[in-house]
């Protein structure tokens, strides 16, 4: 919860991404606060009540949703549309040069991955999905090619581009007419 909000105020992508970890480790336990306690909530040596809040009402979210077994919750999912909709409106604005050559030269990738994953997901999802994917294979110790590195390396410029602008349209800094 502490890193949870950390990473809300600092780099919305790195957030999110977080945020379906904690999913993922909530499924692992089953949900079930118990497990949770012993094995994540106990680790937190302060402020174990409020982290112990914090992870009830994201089980309770879970389930009021019917997100036990996959899935995002709904305000992960609306957070994502609507950083897609900000990279959007950058990409039509053409509001940050840099931004705009970094997505022209990931946008053949993003597509590939569209195509190959068999769903059709908005540009942000997908370098999420695939930034995602990277982070958990690299928790397994998997090994990663050559390539895959260089692909991730270019969807985490990407994402982090985006979350510097979206945080500065944030907090006021960045306008976009």
């Amino acid at each position: 919860m502490l890193v949870a909000n950390e990473k809300r105020q600092t780099n919305i992508s790195e957030y999110i991404l977080y945020m379906w970890q904690v999913e993922d480790i909530i499924r692992a336990f089953g949900l079930d606060m118990v497990k949770l306690q012993e094995h994540v909530i106990s680790k937190y040596s302060s402020r174990q009540e409020e982290v112990r809040k914090w992870y009830n009402n994201l089980v309770l979210m879970m389930k009021k949703e019917q997100k036990q077994l996959s899935g995002h919750l709904q305000f992960l999912v609306n957070l994502t549309e609507e950083l897609n909709r900000f990279h959007l409106l950058l990409i039509q604005k053409n509001t940050d040069p840099e931004y705009s050559l970094l997505y022209s030269n990931i946008k053949a990738d993003i597509q590939h991955v569209r195509e190959k994953s068999g769903h059709n997901h908005h540009d942000v999802e997908v370098s999420l999905n695939t930034l995602y994917i990277i982070l958990m294979l690299k928790l397994k110790n998997q090994e990663i090619s050559e390539g895959t590195q260089q692909a991730v390396w270019k969807f985490g410029n990407l994402m982090g581009h985006l979350s510097k602008l979206y945080r500065a349209y944030e907090t006021g800094s960045l306008e976009i007419e």
